[in-house]
């Protein structure tokens, strides 16, 4: 039996656990909203490693039907703050900050893309789709087909082919379809993209192949980087070392022959390719596509390795989310870091002399010191050496420097000719 006193210690302690919870409540209500959609056939690989890379956040987990709700594990559905049932609508899609759509099996209905264009029409969104490759494996091309979907329905230039993407060079276990993305982004976003990642490498387990429309024309991003819109950033590419290849392609078996990278044409055939694109709108909006899922599929681009082989996975998931964090809530500034630019350095002298003179000369990187002077270094400067009658006279330096050795050099050598003045004055 608890004694008075260790009861009321009791009390006060779950009292301030649940002052602590309430706290919790109300913050999550504040939280930016990711939605994870599993209401067109993706598998729940993967979102947990993605719930965890945000634990600030506020998770939902959109499905299509309470049917489907009873068929997934509970420990999945543990992991979500809240469960939506009837795929994409305006009430599920309501409050949603973020969207992340992985790898589908069921393409969108023409009420979801509207919604979801409505939605996404607000501003402060963002859309993160995973898409697939043309290999027959994998069933039918509606992965593509879906990222394209959704593309459209947000106005955006990014695309993807009906075809596979394989690299030779960066992959796992030697089979050039189970790809090792290089994380390589655009200068405009690679504090966010680089942070804390340890190989720069993904896994994208048999991608599809982005492309930019320009003009209504395709264009591939990382090899045409002059023709690339400046609000469209390459997250993820291939080396040089890849190839496209198309598994599927008769139109009258329901297949979608390629729209760009065309096997036969080594112009377009060869690498690299962007594997993962995003593109910043107005109005603090972004849309993300990448060649392979985040989630589901046959390996999600979220595992931290595989087959033994150490990748980023779970950093570059997380460091994604904060990248769409950063837009939705308005803190994305994009733009590349001014290099360091030259500094200009400033010595002050004090000298004692017993003449007066003054002398003017004009001099071309030329640094003259005499018993008194007042210098300063440019490519051409005129350098005034000032001498009085008073015992005491300050000169000032101002010197120009790209290099810190010439700088600290000189007032060294200041220095040095101020003493050599002093004792030559006490002679």
């Amino acid at each position: 039996m608890l004694r008075a006193k260790h009861y009321s210690i009791l009390m006060f302690v779950i009292a301030l656990l649940i002052g602590m919870s309430s706290s919790i409540s109300v913050s999550a209500e504040e939280a930016v909203k990711i939605a994870i959609d599993l209401s067109h056939g993706q598998a729940p690989e993967g979102i947990d490693i993605i719930v965890s890379s945000c634990q600030d956040c506020y998770w939902i987990l959109i499905l299509q039907t309470e049917d489907q709700k009873e068929a997934i594990e509970p420990g999945y559905l543990e992991l979500f703050n809240e469960v939506r049932v009837g795929g994409l609508t305006q009430d599920t899609l309501n409050d949603v900050d973020i969207l992340l759509i992985g790898q589908a099996t069921a393409t969108l209905s023409e009420e979801e893309l509207s919604a979801l264009e409505s939605w996404f029409s607000t501003g402060s969104k963002a859309v993160w789709v995973g898409a697939d490759s043309d290999y027959p494996a994998q069933g039918s091309e509606i992965a593509q087909f879906t990222l394209n979907q959704v593309m459209e329905a947000t106005g955006s230039v990014i695309r993807i082919d009906y075809v596979s993407i394989e690299d030779d060079r960066e992959n796992v276990a030697g089979a050039p379809y189970r790809v090792k993305g290089v994380v390589d982004p655009d200068p405009a976003i690679a504090d966010i993209i680089l942070k804390g990642l340890k190989y720069k490498r993904v896994l994208f387990h048999g991608p599809g192949g982005l492309y930019v429309l320009v003009d209504d024309k395709p264009i591939n991003p990382v090899k045409q980087p002059d023709l690339k819109p400046d609000n469209v950033y390459v997250v993820v590419r291939t080396t040089e070392e890849s190839r496209s290849v198309e598994h599927q392609a008769n139109p009258l078996e329901g297949q979608h022959p390629a729209e760009f990278y065309d096997p036969l044409n080594d112009t377009v055939n060869t690498g690299p390719f962007p594997l993962m694109i995003a593109e910043y709108m107005d109005n603090n909006r972004m849309v993300l596509a990448s060649g392979e899922t985040m989630y589901g599929g046959y390996e999600p681009m979220v595992v931290p390795s595989y087959k033994d082989e150490p990748l980023d996975g779970p950093q570059f998931t997380a460091n994604i989310l904060g990248l769409l964090r950063s837009v939705v809530t308005g803190t994305f500034k994009p733009g590349t870091p001014m290099p360091p630019t030259a500094t200009v350095t400033e010595v002050t002298l004090t000298m004692t002399v017993a003449e007066t003179t003054t002398v003017t000369k004009t001099v071309e990187r030329t640094t003259t010191i005499t018993s008194t002077v007042v210098q300063t270094t440019t490519s051409v400067s005129t350098t005034v050496i000032t001498t009085t009658q008073k015992e005491t006279q300050t000169v000032t330096e101002t010197a120009t420097v790209t290099n810190w050795g010439v700088a600290v050099g000189l007032f060294v050598v200041g220095i040095i000719l101020g003493a050599g003045a002093i004792l030559l004055s006490r002679r």
